[in-house]
């Protein structure tokens, strides 16, 4: 009970704390007040340092199983390994919600104290929108959903996590996920005071680059470790179902990637500022509507929570968000227009501003399909799509993107002329080439022959100009030009993933078979025998266990059967990877004449989506680690460039 009244405590506090800054911010902003913007930012840091100690307080509740507390009682339970016990802090409504703002705040105060080069007025609202944020959630934490609140009766045991939350990845997917979606608050505050302060030039791209990178990254490990988690732990042979809570996370990382990519033209360019700003507010709307999804439980998924008293907060927050933000792009889009004459259509600014199009056509195809069931069901008739209206609609536009990634990067800036023709020859010989052998081997699919080539001339672009480089022996220019060339290798990356994904889509295998113990099955080349099936006790669950054997190699597939939360089971799948395919064997049950049950999957180059991940990653930390800021000119004092990605 102690540790209640301090966490709740220490929550009140921080909102008193959070609403004080958000108003001293607005007023010594518009007063250009430097003394009280100081004050307000320090109520700021006083704010986060309140969420930050009902966080330690929280863990410290779950990790000494104080049942006095509801949410420790809902989310652990004694025979709870200790590491998902810590776990159980973001595993839950109220937890996840107090994690959520805790990095905002932690992430907030760090770009506030770096935010004094931009300005009084600016720094002050970038505090002000910031705060508010944190005063909206600290509200609902406090008043609506409270990690701390106290039970009448202690009971002697809690209820435990979910099954399908024990596991390893509940440790990585979901603090990465969550801090990903708080990440975007940062960007939209800085972008809503440059308009507040009407500070439109891209002062605030540099400032917030890093910090928009930073939660772009977030987002991309936590959609990989989401994809790997979903595949090991699901037990359906798949990584992405197009489920509405995968889409939600996915459609801010795609508003983000166009801005990334669009915040190069108004740097080196000085225009699409309109554009740019309507990104990263469309990132953090994004973001919202997704908690809104998640949190609401008005749409099925099987990661929603359960509808809660939260959804209509939220519901709220969404249309204040959206109606600040339309406000302040109507108040400002007089002075947000680019001078100048408009760039060529075949040129480096051309390709970005086709490259955001598809992007955000894939956000609107995305959206559509997340929403269907709830206008339908508003309709009267409930409608939900599946994986093929993704496929259909989605496909082409990744398609473009590819041949876009192959083409793009080889154009100059401004205008492009007979070179950039030439240049084109490698990426193009190299997608003939792939149709061709694809052709010869039988492929006959047209997805395939379309997205295949194209993969393979995006990265023959990105590794002919790593040839270039080296060709030259101008080794510095790696470290000269770091952004260049770790982009290039984030768009390898991406392509190693776009090959991974479609050859697991494309040339899946699956097979049905009973076995009796010493028979054996070969399912499209991968011969496995079935041994024995036996009964285990694991602590808190018990689990039937089937041995078959690969090769040299042992593969236990099992299922988990948890007889305290009402005989709840669980599929674990054993999976052995080869250069080429992963074998995947799901236990569906054994039968009383001792044989057993299995589904067997091929699934060819998944392992590449998880290298390829991790290629993308280490393509952003290379080109933005240590980084200098890039210069920031206008088209007007800018001379005619060679092509670059600076």
């Amino acid at each position: 009970m102690i540790l209640g009244d301090i966490g709740a405590g220490a929550l009140l506090a921080g909102l008193v704390l959070a609403a004080f800054a958000t108003l001293l911010s607005f007023w010594a902003g518009r007063q250009e007040n430097a003394v009280m913007v100081q004050v307000g930012r320090r109520a700021f840091y006083a704010a986060a340092a309140m969420v930050l100690l009902a966080s330690v307080v929280l863990e410290a509740a779950l990790l000494t199983h104080d049942f006095s507390l509801a949410y420790v009682v809902e989310h652990s339970d004694l025979s709870t390994p200790m590491p998902l016990i810590a776990a159980g802090f973001y595993g839950g409504q109220e937890g996840s919600l107090l994690y959520w703002t805790l990095v905002l705040g932690l992430l907030g105060s760090a770009s506030l104290v770096a935010s004094a080069s931009l300005g009084t007025r600016l720094a002050a609202y970038a505090a002000g929108v910031m705060a508010a944020i944190v005063t909206f959630f600290l509200f609902v934490l406090v008043l609506v959903a409270s990690p701390f609140g106290v039970l009448p009766i202690t009971p002697a045991d809690g209820l435990g996590l979910n099954p399908v939350l024990r596991d390893s990845g509940m440790l990585i997917h979901p603090p990465v996920v969550l801090a990903g979606f708080a990440s975007f608050a940062v960007p939209f505050s800085f972008a809503a005071a440059a308009l507040l302060a009407n500070r439109v030039d891209a002062a605030w791209i540099a400032h917030t680059r890093r910090f928009a990178l930073l939660a772009w990254s977030f987002q991309t490990t936590g959609l990989v470790l989401g994809m790997w988690w979903a595949y090991h732990v699901l037990g359906w042979g798949g990584y992405w179902g197009w489920d509405p809570v995968e889409n939600v996370a996915l459609m801010p990382w795609l508003a983000t990637t166009a801005y990334l990519h669009s915040a190069q033209v108004q740097e080196r360019r000085g225009r699409l500022r309109a554009w740019n700003f309507g990104l990263v507010i469309l990132a953090f709307l994004l973001v919202v509507f997704g908690t809104f999804i998640v949190r609401s439980g008005v749409v099925p998924s099987v990661h929603t929570f359960a509808v809660s008293a939260i959804g209509p907060w939220f519901l709220g927050f969404l249309a204040a968000c959206l109606l600040f933000s339309g406000a302040l792009l109507a108040w400002r889009a007089g002075g947000l227009r680019s001078t100048g004459q408009p760039a060529a259509t075949v040129s480096r600014e051309g390709a970005f501003a086709l490259q955001n199009l598809l992007l955000i056509g894939v956000v609107a195809v995305v959206f559509w399909g997340t929403i269907l069931p709830l206008v339908s069901g508003m309709l009267g008739q409930e409608r939900v799509v599946d994986a093929s209206y993704y496929e259909r609609a989605a496909g082409p536009l990744l398609a473009a993107l590819l041949a876009l990634m192959a083409a793009g990067p080889l154009l100059p800036w401004r205008r492009a002329g007979a070179p950039w023709l030439r240049a084109l020859a490698w990426p193009a010989g190299a997608a003939v080439v792939t149709l061709v052998g694809l052709l010869l081997f039988g492929v006959t699919s047209i997805p395939a022959l379309l997205a295949l080539p194209l993969a393979v001339a995006a990265a023959v672009t990105c590794l002919v100009e790593y040839g270039r480089a080296i060709r030259k022996w101008r080794i510095g220019l790696f470290l000269k030009r770091r952004r260049r060339y770790g982009a290039y290798l984030a768009h390898i990356g991406l392509v190693v993933v776009a090959v991974g994904v479609a050859a697991s889509h494309f040339w899946q295998q699956e097979a049905d078979v009973t076995l009796q113990p010493g028979q054996h099955v070969s399912v499209f080349g991968a011969s496995l025998t079935y041994a024995d099936a036996e009964q285990r006790q694991l602590g808190d669950h018990s689990e039937l266990v089937a041995v078959m054997r690969f090769g040299d190699t042992t593969l236990e597939p099992s299922r988990a059967t948890y007889a305290g939360l009402g005989g709840q089971s669980l599929t674990h799948v054993a999976i052995t990877t080869t250069p080429l395919a992963d074998v995947y064997v799901i236990l569906v049950g054994s039968n009383p004449d001792g044989s057993a049950s299995f589904r067997i999957l091929i699934n060819p180059l998944v392992s590449w989506i998880w290298a390829g991940g991790g290629l993308l990653l280490l393509g952003v930390a290379f080109g933005n680690l240590g980084a200098r800021r890039a210069e920031t000119v206008t088209a007007v004092t800018r001379p005619a460039v060679v092509p670059s990605w600076r």
